[in-house]
């Protein structure tokens, strides 16, 4: 049997809609291809549960609020539930696959000891927000072991897979407890640039369509507009008015796809404001013109 690919549908506020799993087994597993000239990846996102992904094949590029980590065939990440995060291509194509699972399937419920005593310390914790796994470290390269039979289980689907499943995600959660348990040192810096980017990122993707200008997004934030730069500069390394470009022409990528909406509407829909305007930028990211783009996908 085959994995879905990892499609992300979101609303206003970058929760992710698609769910994972079932209501008694919710665990999905994924196969998602990223590459260059793809949609950009896996956009901006978030969801209530954790997740696990390791890279297959090349390599890609996983972003979080506060850090960005390149990770090569083998290696893996893993994501807090509730963390804002995206994926993507570098200059060689990879491939994840990944394991996105609601902690209860771990614990068995709000009320057991395994949620009070190992889930709900991890969960509350915003000193991390995910953790690169390599194998160089071997309680990193254990959890490898167990995200890839995770993944093999949920894919094969034999007899008593949700077994494995549940078993292999417990030790891998115990060995992510045992080596990341919180420490009192931590700073805030990075807990306070998360929750500004979400209400950043929130304007921008309900705004996309109207002229936005920096002022506007540093005050969604109730910060300034330098401090709005750092922000953006520290957590997702580029400027807040080039991610929104990345956001417009990323919606324009799906109106092209979906709609038969004249090209030119599709651009002013997306904020540009000009036909020339939005083909020369969408022309800059997936590098052909927004026409050809539709052909390519019909």
């Amino acid at each position: 049997m085959s994995l879905d690919a990892c499609d992300v549908h979101v609303n206003p506020k970058q929760m992710e809609l698609r769910p994972h799993g079932t209501v008694d087994f919710p665990c999905g597993g994924y196969d998602t291809d990223i590459r260059q000239g793809k949609d950009e990846g896996v956009s901006w996102h978030w969801h209530e549960e954790a997740e696990m992904i390791y890279v297959a094949k090349g390599s890609v590029e996983v972003v979080l609020p506060d850090v960005r980590w390149r990770l090569e065939q083998g290696e893996g990440v893993f994501i807090h539930a509730n963390v804002l995060h995206s994926i993507l291509a570098t200059e060689e194509e990879g491939k994840i696959r990944s394991a996105v699972f609601h902690t209860k399937l771990v614990s068995g419920g709000a009320d057991t000891v395994f949620q009070k005593k190992y889930i709900d310390p991890l969960l509350a914790y915003d000193g991390i927000k995910g953790v690169k796994l390599t194998l160089e470290i071997p309680w990193q390269a254990e959890a490898l072991k167990e995200l890839v039979g995770t993944i093999v289980a949920l894919e094969g689907k034999q007899e008593g897979y949700e077994w494995e499943v549940r078993e292999r995600l417990s030790r891998l959660w115990f060995r992510l407890y045992q080596n990341t348990r919180p420490k009192d040192e931590e700073s805030s810096r990075k807990t306070m640039d998360a929750e500004r980017l979400r209400h950043m990122l929130e304007l921008i993707q309900k705004e996309f369509a109207e002229p936005l200008h920096l002022s506007q997004i540093a005050r969604a934030a109730n910060i300034g507009e330098r401090e709005c730069l750092r922000c953006f500069q520290r957590t997702i390394g580029i400027s807040p008015l080039q991610y929104l470009l990345r956001y417009r022409v990323s919606q324009a990528a799906l109106l092209l796809r979906e709609t038969t909406l004249p090209v030119a509407e599709i651009g002013m829909r997306c904020g540009f404001d000009s036909p020339s305007h939005f083909a020369q930028t969408f022309r800059k990211y997936f590098s052909i013109t927004p026409s050809a783009y539709r052909k390519g996908r019909i």
